[in-house]
């Protein structure tokens, strides 16, 4: 039967906001699992004890700033507008219909004025991941690490070019090694000098605190650059490093490792990187804390010649020399400035019968291999392991998946803030709301296994108990059919 519904706007309804929240709903299993409390002890000092108006406290403007976060709210006003009609978001503030939402002024003012000249913000985040180690979420087996750019709040047309000077960084301990290696087969030891450079960059008019960034079959503009370690259990994110978008991904690796390891005590088993971490300094660094790690091969700009000929000739690791296909010996005769040894023969190779195929056209043949070649070998052995595959597969369902959740859920695609500390501290928020979220998930899923567990273990003695009751009673059964026979006897 077809009826008409006649609604009311204003019908009086009777219930508490307890009962308006799903019972399943993301907020209820954050506040179930996550203590809050260390914030306002946290954030006390900012705040003048004896004068002045009543604040709004600290826990209630963090949490405003967890749900914008949660759930990818583009501004503080927007989020304050959905929290005036959100029961779920009214009741993980403890902020009921007959309080006024805090105004986003009062937010925006507080973090810019009060919070962002701290590293409060690093200290909640900080305060988040120790509680999931210590409800044991992290287990620092595995950890992944890589970068992803956030797009600056900056016009890639409002720029300009500024001449800098630049000093090359040094490898000292490598430049030991040349001269030590040189000196080993007669020749004289380089004197090294740091190398001083101009170099043109193009600097934002708008937040010069960015950095341009250009990479192949990528989007070009003024971006900064996430370095973040996931661990590989349940991919929480273990630390969030902000630098420039011209910053090279490996070059603050080792160091955020030693931050990690000293802040959380942390050390991981395995490590899983991409052919941007492909360097000797950080093979070399794993191998000295003893992990196992296993980074992506790197394509250099080699020519196919080269590959094919090096391919062909056999290189004796005792004797440090090459052999060439007929049996010629071509042995060690330089090391140049950036640390690679030379092979060739003085005389060239025109009586060869294969003369023609190696040459093409050239005077002589050289091989090249670099002084740090062991280590490309050993992170190649691992590599190509059924570990290291294991391990490296690992990459796109951790680091890739946590980058991607940031930026289709979290908002994290664009930078709200201009300068390097407050896209910093920004970081830090939406990071730990991240962690609070895989974190719930997480344990509700433990405790639904624990549950299901505790119940198969019941049922599993109650058969238990059936079986022995059932075993006796055949028993009693059997003894008083046997008991005739024996009297008849």
């Amino acid at each position: 039967m077809f009826k008409e519904r006649h609604s009311s706007q204003s019908e009086m309804i009777l219930h508490s906001m307890e009962e308006l929240v799903p019972s399943d709903h993301l907020l209820r299993k954050i506040r179930k699992h996550i203590d809050f409390s260390f914030i306002n002890p946290l954030f006390k000092d900012l705040y003048c004890l004896d004068n002045g108006r009543n604040c709004v406290e600290p826990e209630l403007l963090m949490k405003m700033v967890f749900l914008q976060h949660l759930f990818g709210i583009k501004s503080f006003r927007q989020t304050c507008q959905e929290i005036e009609v959100n029961v779920a978001y009214r009741w993980f503030l403890d902020l009921p219909f007959s309080e006024r939402v805090p105004h986003h002024s009062t937010l925006s003012q507080n973090i810019r004025r009060r919070f962002l000249e701290t590293n409060l913000f690093e200290v909640v985040f900080d305060e988040i991941l120790k509680q999931a180690i210590k409800k044991r979420l992290l287990t620092a087996d595995a950890f992944f690490t890589d970068s992803t750019h956030i797009k600056a709040n900056a016009n890639k047309r409002k720029s300009e070019i500024l001449i800098q000077r630049e000093t090359k960084r040094r490898r000292e301990q490598l430049e030991q090694e040349i001269n030590q290696a040189r000196s080993e087969i007669g020749k004289k030891e380089f004197k090294f000098e740091d190398e001083v450079s101009r170099k043109e960059i193009k600097t934002s008019t708008t937040d010069p605190e960015s950095g341009y960034y250009h990479r192949s079959h990528k989007e070009e503009g003024f971006m900064y650059l996430d370095h973040r370690t996931v661990d590989g259990a349940h991919n929480i994110i273990v630390d969030a490093y902000i630098t420039k978008g011209n910053v090279h991904d490996s070059q603050p690796y080792l160091e955020r490792l030693e931050v990690i390891e000293s802040k959380y005590q942390l050390r991981p088993k395995q490590v899983g990187l991409d052919s941007g971490y492909y360097s000797y300094e950080i093979i070399e660094g794993l191998e000295s804390k003893g992990i196992f790690g296993v980074i992506g091969y790197r394509r250099f700009n080699r020519s196919k010649e080269m590959k094919e000929l090096k391919r062909q000739f056999t290189y004796d690791q005792d004797k440090d020399f090459w052999v060439c296909p007929v049996g010629i010996v071509f042995p060690l005769r330089n090391i140049d400035k950036l640390g690679y040894k030379v092979y060739h023969k003085k005389e060239n190779c025109r009586g060869c019968p294969l003369a023609q195929q190696c040459l093409q056209g050239k005077d002589k043949i050289e091989i090249r291999q670099h002084l740090k070649q062991d280590a490309y070998e050993r992170n190649r052995q691992r590599r190509l392991s059924s570990e290291g595959k294991k391990l490296y597969s690992k990459r796109k369902e951790t680091i890739e998946r946590s980058f991607a959740e940031s930026k289709q859920n979290h908002g994290y695609r664009y930078a709200t803030y201009r300068g390097l500390k407050k896209v910093q501290a920004n970081t830090w928020m939406s990071c730990a709301a991240q962690n609070m979220k895989k974190m719930s998930l997480a344990l509700e899923r433990r405790e639904k296994f624990e549950e299901s567990s505790s119940l198969l273990t019941l049922f599993s003695e109650l058969i238990l108990k059936i079986v022995r009751f059932t075993s006796k009673t055949n028993k009693i059964k059997s003894w008083l059919i046997f008991e005739p026979t024996l009297s008849t006897l």
